[in-house]
């Protein structure tokens, strides 16, 4: 039987997660929102961690990177703000690419500025697509083959930090190779690319985000991460952005659960607390059942990128544990409004920027 507890060293890294997410990102979550930004404090101190810098040391970084535990800081930092966990796990998606597919001189060359100043680089990775959700077989971007060159087509939707990065990578397919993927390095200036920033957003406007537009972009054959048919390494950067959402995921339905919970034994109806009722209390139940049922899902998935899993069953795994991770965000930050009643759709409370948040990860 699998055991997924913690390490000691794991549950150390938890709390430290958790009390940056209690002390930091849940009150800043506001004014992150209405600034769309995150302020130069909180990234210093987040920094200063060494939470953001799972690198080789030997590029300055902070040692080799384990899924399941980034799962878990994801999630506390998901149970502080989605946000701004977004904000800070989607800066990390771009290097961790380059770490996992990259070669060892694009690796030397890339890595170490994120590692000595991760609060002042930032990087971003282009996968999901406009018609779709974030699964592979969504997935339509293609490079053709020109000569030593590379000539991407395509789209991309919901980039995080797509217009403003330090380093930005996408994934596309190989045309003609349907079940060849690759990752590739973006230049700037980037001609044929049209990069369109996302505006009016429901939910996760601390997370700026970005549409790219590919029209007949030509990259050079330096540009592409690792080597030809090393699709297993960009499946690997694939399901590791998958994980740390689907953590985000889990903490903000466990944020929700809990918020609701302590809000419906503090509000009484006809001379007893709300939660005393099964209509309130049905629903607190449940989402509490299906976070725990979720959270395993994430859990085994992190745990089958942990031990290299194959490709298609990693893949399987990773797709699985996000879309119902998404589904039970979306689904318990409503109810969470419901049992708040009118009270849920107020400033004054988190939970209506908790179901926007939830909405925009779709």
């Amino acid at each position: 039987m699998l055991d997924f507890s913690p390490t000691a060293e794991q549950e150390e890294i938890r709390r430290l997660a958790h009390s940056i997410a209690m002390e930091q990102l849940r009150p800043q979550a506001r004014i992150a929102e209405q600034q769309a930004s995150l302020s130069p404090t909180l990234a210093h101190i987040v920094a200063q961690t060494g939470l953001t810098t799972p690198y080789s040391e030997d590029y300055g970084g902070s040692g080799a990177l384990e899924a399941i535990t980034y799962v878990l800081i994801a999630e506390e930092f998901g149970y502080g703000d989605a946000g701004l966990a977004l904000h800070i796990l989607g800066a990390m998606l771009a290097p961790l690419t380059v770490a996992l597919a990259g070669t060892p001189a694009q690796q030397a060359h890339y890595l170490p500025p994120f590692c000595r100043e991760p609060a002042a680089h930032t990087g971003s990775l282009a996968f999901a697509e406009p018609i779709g959700g974030y699964t592979l077989a969504d997935l339509s971007a293609s490079a053709q083959r020109s000569g030593d060159a590379f000539l991407l087509q395509g789209t991309k939707r919901s980039v995080l930090h797509g217009q403003q990065a330090d380093l930005r990578v996408v994934l596309v397919r190989i045309a003609g190779e349907p079940s060849q993927f690759a990752a590739f390095l973006l230049p700037e200036p980037c001609p044929g690319l049209l990069i369109t920033p996302d505006e009016q957003k429901l939910g996760l406007l601390a997370a700026p985000s970005a549409s790219y537009t590919f029209t007949d972009v030509l990259l050079p054959a330096s540009a592409l991460l690792g080597t030809p048919g090393s699709s297993a390494a960009v499946l690997r950067a694939y399901c590791l952005a998958l994980l740390l959402r689907a953590g985000v995921q889990c903490g903000l339905s466990r944020a929700a659960l809990e918020y609701a919970g302590e809000y419906a034994k503090e509000r009484r109806a006809f001379g007893r607390p709300i939660v005393s009722y099964q209509g309130i209390a049905f629903p607190i139940a449940e989402i509490a059942m299906k976070l725990d049922g979720v959270r395993l899902l994430v859990w085994q998935a992190a745990s089958a990128w942990d031990n290299d899993a194959s490709s298609d069953y990693l893949v399987r795994e990773c797709e699985a544990a996000h879309t119902q991770a998404l589904k039970l965000a979306k689904s318990a930050t409503i109810d969470a409004v419901q049992i708040l009643g009118g009270a849920g759709f107020l400033q004054d409370h988190p939970v209506e920027m908790w179901m926007r948040a939830a909405a925009s990860m779709e």
